[in-house]
C-alpha cells in the first residue's frame, strides 16, 4: 500500500476503530476515495453533503446567510453561492463570519448522525481539524496531492480561472499541517483507479474487515 504513517504500523494498532476521518485540501481526491469506499460497502458521513442540505434552499440556514451576507443575494431571493465564494476568497473577514456560523451546525448534525450510526464509519470532511470534527474520530487519513495540480483539478472542476483556483487553494490549511495532524496519509497523483484500490485496501486494514 501507498501510505505512510506518522507513528506506528498497522500491526501495532491494538484497538478496533469504530470512526475513522478523511480529510484532504480542496480537489485533493476525497470524492473518489469517498466513492470508492461507499462502493466498498462503507457508511460514509460527508461534511459537504451535511453542509448543502443545511444550507439548501428555503432552510433557515440559507435565510441566515442572506442576512449575514447581503451581497450574495440573487435576483429571485435565494442565496448566489458561487456570489459568496467569490466573497469570501477575496474577504477573509468574510470567510471568518461564515465559518463561524456555519461550522458548528455542521458539527451538531455530524455528532447527531454518528451517534446514531452503526459503525465502521468514515466521516469525510474537508476541514476534519478545523472545525473539531477530528474530535469524533479515532484516526483519521489525509489525502495528498501536490498543490499545483489540486488547482489545475479545481480550476477545470468548477470553470474557474487558475487565479481564482490558486486563490481558493491558498485559503485552507497548507497539507503539510494537515498530513503532520493525520495518523495516515494516501497521495492521490497516481491512476484513479490505482487510487482508489489503494484507499479500500487502506480502510479495509484499518477497520480490520476480512474479506470473503
Amino acid at each position: 500500500m501507498k501510505f505512510t504513517r506518522n507513528q506506528r504500523e498497522i500491526a501495532a494498532i491494538n484497538r478496533d476503530f469504530r470512526i475513522i476521518g478523511l480529510t484532504g485540501g480542496i480537489a485533493s481526491g476525497k470524492t473518489a476515495a469517498t466513492d470508492a469506499l461507499r462502493r466498498a460497502g462503507y457508511t460514509v458521513v460527508d461534511a459537504d453533503e451535511i453542509s448543502r442540505e443545511l444550507t439548501a434552499n428555503g432552510t433557515p440556514c440559507e435565510q441566515r446567510l442572506i442576512e449575514l451576507f447581503p451581497a450574495a443575494k440573487s435576483a429571485d431571493g435565494t442565496l448566489d453561492r458561487k456570489a459568496l465564494r467569490r466573497l469570501i476568497c477575496v474577504d477573509d473577514s468574510a470567510r471568518k463570519t461564515l465559518d463561524g456560523y456555519t461550522h458548528p451546525l455542521i458539527y451538531e448534525r455530524i455528532k447527531a448522525i454518528l451517534s446514531g450510526t452503526t459503525p465502521p464509519v468514515v466521516l469525510s470532511a474537508p476541514l476534519l481539524f478545523e472545525t473539531a470534527l477530528s474530535s469524533l474520530c479515532d484516526a483519521v487519513v489525509c489525502v495528498v496531492c501536490p498543490k499545483q495540480l489540486r488547482i489545475r483539478r479545481l480550476a477545470e472542476r468548477d470553470a474557474m480561472s487558475i487565479d481564482e483556483a490558486t486563490r481558493m487553494t491558498n485559503m485552507q490549511t497548507p497539507d503539510a499541517v494537515r498530513a503532520t495532524l493525520s495518523d495516515f496519509c494516501i497521495p492521490s497523483d497516481v491512476d484513479k483507479t490505482e487510487f482508489e484500490a489503494e484507499v479500500v485496501e487502506l480502510f479495509d486494514a484499518l477497520f480490520k474487515r476480512r474479506k470473503g
